[in-house]
């Protein structure tokens, strides 16, 4: 599988160009050999057919236009919301046990940061 691609990719949540979907197929569309996304957009008007590519139905979605095929390198699957926290504390954390503040011109460590840090994961 494509390394872009994560293993549970069916019924995920994607986005691409602005729009957002959910795929409903992972899979070859003949004749192209390459891996492609069956993707049933929140907005049917982006989508070009039903999920349906030369006679053969891979999707099948609400509205009759409302699906489309799509490159995994296109679509964008985000992260989950635990990752985004840490991501964006751990950073943070990080910053400042490299750091030396100053309180009225006197220069502070930050002891204990470290403890704190690991008890918070």
């Amino acid at each position: 599988m494509d390394e872009c691609l994560p293993s549970d990719a069916v019924g995920r949540r994607v986005a691409c160009d602005g729009e957002r979907g959910t795929v409903r197929f992972v899979g070859t569309v003949p004749p192209t050999a390459e891996l492609w996304l069956g993707v049933e957009w929140d907005n049917p008007d982006r989508g070009k057919h039903n999920g349906s590519h030369e006679g053969v139905h891979y999707v099948t979605c609400r509205h009759p236009k409302g699906g489309s095929f799509v490159r995994p390198k296109k679509a964008s699957f985000g992260v989950d919301y635990l990752t985004a926290i840490r991501r964006r504390y751990e950073m943070e954390v990080q910053q400042v046990l490299g750091e030396e503040i100053q309180i009225s011109m006197r220069t502070v460590e930050m002891v204990g940061f470290g403890a704190i840090s690991e008890k918070q994961k």
